[in-house]
């Protein structure tokens, strides 16, 4: 649980619900929703925003293909000791 006050999933409503709902990636796959998303859910505008970067970057049109994107997004994780 995080320490940072979210609107969890089952209370989403509007436009967190919507950006909820377009989620990708292994927390969708596996149907969750991912808690980046989540501490962003107070501020509904930064949450689209942040989902439209994200798409924009991990799925748009590049050279690189997505499996590479992948490894590279893991990489720069690990570097930075993400836990997730």
């Amino acid at each position: 649980m995080p320490y940072i006050r979210i609107i969890p999933p089952a209370d989403a409503t509007g436009k967190v619900k919507e950006v909820y709902e377009s989620g990708a990636g292994p927390s969708a796959d596996r149907g969750k929703v991912s808690m980046i998303r989540q501490v962003q859910s107070l501020n509904p505008d930064v949450l689209a925003a942040w989902r439209a970067l994200d798409v924009g970057i991990m799925r748009g049109e590049s050279r690189v293909g997505r499996r590479q994107r992948e490894m590279i997004a893991t990489l720069v994780s690990a570097t930075n000791k993400c836990s997730y």
